[in-house]
């Protein structure tokens, strides 16, 4: 047997070799090695570190060997190898025969010794190693193994801090499939590592990146203010339609809590805490599929009893968003706003027809969507004059929009999906429309702030008192809007806007925000072409 012709091939093209010939996915040999997928791609890629590629060559040779090779398979190693493996007249001399070989090969500098090898008790006839039911992320506590694998190494233990259960996070995370479901529960609105910043970091980059779906679902304990900085904590996702959230109410308060991130046929996570949170959590691996499977089941069974805390409204759902959008402004009650941006509401339904004009429609479209926003202002008209209505706008933002004389904004406002950019003289009609307003409505109240951290880019929050919440983002460039009707969380928003307005007070007397807002249409009035 020669193999002179496959000397030159490094780890990489190797494993990339062995793999293709004998029909092995990355999904596959991921799982039976107890890996993240995306690790198997990276040796296809990169290969593996000189520290574990030994390791990692014998847990590839026995998983080889633990299938079923044909007399092609067999006749194709020994050839690439260069030896004559699977001597034996019987399965189990074959085997033995073949242990070791393989290894060598992936990686020659491997010191692969009787030990490595095996004593021969393992063959294709015998079933697979049974996986790991719990992994961990260090292999002691307070250096004592808890429990240790035929390989030496613990197959439970447990790891304090947030630290690494992110790190184990990303990775069970890193290359997984988009619209992939991660369910993640967590026992009580109280938890730590739920709104930990490095859980958050690696949840928020994992679902773009890879375009993940979350489902969350809470235990409540019905703590307003934990509920508040939970909701808070996820609102950038919550916006963006990346994940929904739901409740469980007035459940008991437990001495420990645990958040479980839940991925289904891969594994899960659980970061368990005390109540106190005097020390750090420990977090614990499983990729029992059984045990999955029945976590996945009790995650359902769960939702049965909870309620959506807030519903996402993607761009499509036009009829739902002009509903929320009439209760807003044609329904009697208060509203308060915080606006990162212009609100076409104030333009005059013949401003608002031009700029429908603009997206070519044809008359039957133009007309249904004109007649919308007459119905929307006329109700508009007696609401503003019984109601108060308070907007709290980024001057930074403003200031932006005068200097660039376009302004980036959903295109839903339109009852058109997408994003659209409305020009100077439209940037213009809608902050004459503010100073109108301003002018002749004493209940309609407006602070301009050039404080940026206080606002989401590109983003608004509606208080409508009593009856709901919503936040809408343009950010992306298929606008979301969040919804919520539940009383505890309107109230928690209301008292966080009231606050804001006392501090924000100070900001300028009622005609020091309309001689801004007048310079800064003036402003934006040069960049229009005459």
């Amino acid at each position: 047997m020669k193999k002179e012709s496959y000397t030159g091939l490094d780890f990489p093209q190797k494993l990339r070799m062995l793999m293709t010939q004998l029909g092995i996915s990355n999904a596959q040999l991921a799982k039976a090695l107890h890996v993240d997928p995306s690790l198997v791609s990276r040796w296809l890629k990169k290969g593996c570190g000189e520290r574990k590629a030994a390791e990692h060559a014998m847990a590839i040779e026995k998983y080889v060997l633990r299938q079923r090779l044909t007399s092609e398979n067999k006749a194709w190693l020994s050839s690439t190898i260069g030896e004559r493996l699977f001597t034996g007249t019987s399965s189990e001399k074959s085997e033995q025969a073949a242990q070791g070989r393989i290894a060598q090969w992936l990686y020659p500098k491997g010191n692969f010794t009787e030990e490595d090898r095996g004593d021969g008790s393992w063959t294709e006839d015998e079933p697979a190693l049974n996986p790991m039911l719990v992994e961990s992320f260090r292999f002691s506590v307070n250096g004592q193994a808890l429990h240790k694998n035929t390989d030496s190494e613990p197959l439970l233990s447990a790891c304090g801090g947030t630290v690494e259960i992110a790190a184990q996070l990303k990775s069970m995370l890193e290359g997984l499939a988009g619209g992939t479901i991660i369910y993640i529960f967590v026992s009580s609105e109280s938890s730590a590592v739920a709104v930990d910043t490095q859980i958050l970091e690696v949840l928020f980059d994992a679902a773009r990146k890879y375009q993940l779906a979350m489902h969350m679902l809470v235990q409540s304990a019905n703590s307003s203010r934990m509920m508040s900085r939970l909701i808070s904590a996820y609102m950038p996702m919550l916006v963006e339609g990346k994940i929904t959230l739901s409740v469980i109410q007035g459940t008991p308060q437990t001495f420990t809590i645990s958040t479980n991130f839940i991925i289904p046929g891969w594994a899960a996570l659980i970061a368990t805490e005390s109540v106190q949170q005097h020390t750090s959590a420990v977090g614990t691996l499983i990729r029992d599929s059984s045990i999955l499977e029945d976590m996945i089941a009790s995650f359902e069974n769960s939702e049965h009893f909870a309620r959506p805390l807030m519903s996402a409204y993607n761009d499509g759902f036009a009829r739902n968003i002009v509903e929320i959008f009439f209760e807003e402004y044609g329904v009697p009650g208060s509203l308060d706003v915080i606006k990162s941006g212009l609100n076409p509401m104030y333009i005059t339904v013949e401003h608002y027809g031009e700029i429908l004009r603009k997206f070519k429609h044809s008359e039957e479209q133009y007309s249904w969507r004109y007649n919308e926003f007459v119905r929307f202002k006329e109700a508009m008209k007696g609401v503003m004059e019984s109601s108060r209505f308070r907007e709290i706008i980024s001057l930074s933002k403003l200031k932006e929009i005068a200097e660039s004389g376009v302004c980036r904004m959903p295109a839903m406002y339109f009852l058109e999906t997408g994003i659209w950019e409305i020009d100077a003289q439209d940037c213009v009609n809608i902050l004459n429309g503010y100073i109108h307003y301003l002018k002749e409505n004493p209940d309609f109240q407006v602070i301009l702030l050039d404080i940026p951290e206080l606002f989401i880019s590109n983003s608004c929050w509606h208080i409508k008192s009593n009856k709901h919440i919503m936040i809408h983002t343009w950010e992306i460039d298929n606008p979301m809007m969040v919804y919520s009707d539940q009383l505890m969380l309107i109230e928690e928003f209301q008292q966080h806007f009231d606050r804001l307005w006392e501090k924000s007070m100070a900001a300028g007397s009622r005609q020091h925000t309309i001689e801004t807002l007048c310079a800064l249409r003036d402003q934006c009035a040069a960049h229009i072409q005459v």
